[in-house]
């Protein structure tokens, strides 16, 4: 299915006056779009979708990044030549992230983990402990973006947006969610300006979302649900929190110090997701409730790991609803002319490699046609 809302005149929006006044050229991924832009986390996997809107209106982008080049060798696609620039960097080396920064009109933080990066031998701290920590929740959304806002600010980068989370909660149980919320208040304090983006449970190609769905239902066609799948979430395209992105940078000005948050049209229970995964990819599930402490002993074992599909802070966060919060104050899609597009009208694009005969075979209810529909539900009547 195509992407309505990836083409020049709704997404590169490279017809419009540089937000930074300094445009020129021709429309499109070979302009000049008079943007320079320093993308942290640009690699992950929202970070990657940002990357591209920028790139393919003709931005300038500065990519700090840690460990082997090879990680981001993918982004060099998505630029013109000499509009993209990879830095070596570290968040504990302030004079590394002034580097990156010095020369942007806008710095975006995409810098998130669902995990606590770890070692497989522990370390020892300069307070004597030892800890197999890495990077704890706290490092890698309060800590990092707090020093990134500041250097920032005192480096004049005009606009800063900052990708916290809707789930973000000071009073919520998960520490990555009371994380999220500690963050958005500290990259406030540095930078009062900054513009907060809070996105829902967002889904894709590369999502830990669906995929890890579909993936499990592939192996065992046993589910078992948190909570007994009551709690709910509001998905959001990938793309069109990319293209979000890039309308907030438009309009940097008339944004500064609000907070976004973006969710798709339609509301899930974990329960009805569970079901629409199995539906897409033609598996047989059975889905039963299991006792949290059963999921909290899986969840501990495989935490152990370096990098787990799962920890007992998830599950805590599928224990919480995931969705809109009514508030005037909180600015949304409409507020930048976009209406986002839902989990059923995208997710087979990819979630079709799990059909046995992958998109060969259609899915029943979701692409049949108006008269099919009807007769269906004619005969179920």
């Amino acid at each position: 299915m195509s992407y309505p809302l990836i083409n020049k005149k709704a997404v590169y929006a490279s017809k419009f006056a540089s937000p930074f006044g300094k445009r020129f050229g021709p429309d499109g991924r070979h302009a000049v779009s008079g943007i320079t832009a320093t993308v942290f986390g640009a690699y992950g996997f929202v970070g990657q979708y940002v990357c591209n809107q920028l790139g393919g209106r003709g931005s300038t982008c500065f990519i700090p990044f840690r460990g082997c080049e090879m990680e981001v060798r993918s982004i060099r696609q998505m630029f013109d030549h000499g509009q993209l620039g990879f830095m070596p960097f570290s968040p504990r080396d302030e004079n590394s992230i002034y580097e990156a920064v010095k020369n942007s009109d806008v710095v975006i933080n995409l810098i998130g983990k669902d995990y606590e990066t770890k070692h497989f031998v522990p370390r020892r701290l300069p307070n004597g402990k030892l800890t197999r920590k890495n990077y704890s929740f706290h490092d890698t959304h309060v800590s990092v973006p707090e020093t990134i806002a500041r250097i920032s600010k005192e480096s004049g980068v005009k606009s800063f947006i900052h990708m916290s989370a809707l789930s973000a909660n000071p009073d919520s149980l998960s520490e990555w969610n009371r994380s999220k919320a500690e963050g958005e208040l500290a990259v406030r304090r540095e930078f009062p300006e900054s513009i907060i983006v809070r996105p829902a449970t967002v889904f894709g190609p590369e999502d830990r979302f669906l995929n890890d769905i579909a993936t499990s239902l592939l192996a065992r066609p046993n589910f078992g649900l948190v909570n007994r799948g009551v709690n709910t979430v509001q998905p959001v395209f990938a793309v069109d929190v990319a293209v979000a992105v890039n309308r907030i940078i438009n309009g940097w000005k008339d944004f500064e110090g609000k907070t976004f948050q973006l969710a798709g049209p339609d509301v899930y229970t974990y329960r009805e997701v569970v079901e629409f995964v199995a539906d897409i990819t033609g598996r047989r599930v059975n889905m039963f409730d299991c006792p949290t402490v059963l999921h909290n002993l899986r969840a501990f074992l495989i935490d152990l790991g370096i990098e787990p599909i799962v920890n007992p802070d998830m599950i805590k966060r599928m224990s919480e609803d995931n969705i809109l919060i009514e508030d005037p104050n909180l600015l949304t899609f409409a507020d930048l002319g976009m209406k986002p597009l839902s989990m059923e009208e995208e997710s087979f694009n990819y979630l079709a490699t799990y059909r046995e005969g992958g998109h060969f075979k259609m899915v029943e209810g979701y692409y049949a046609s108006d008269e099919e529909r009807m007769e269906k539900e004619q005969k179920a009547t």
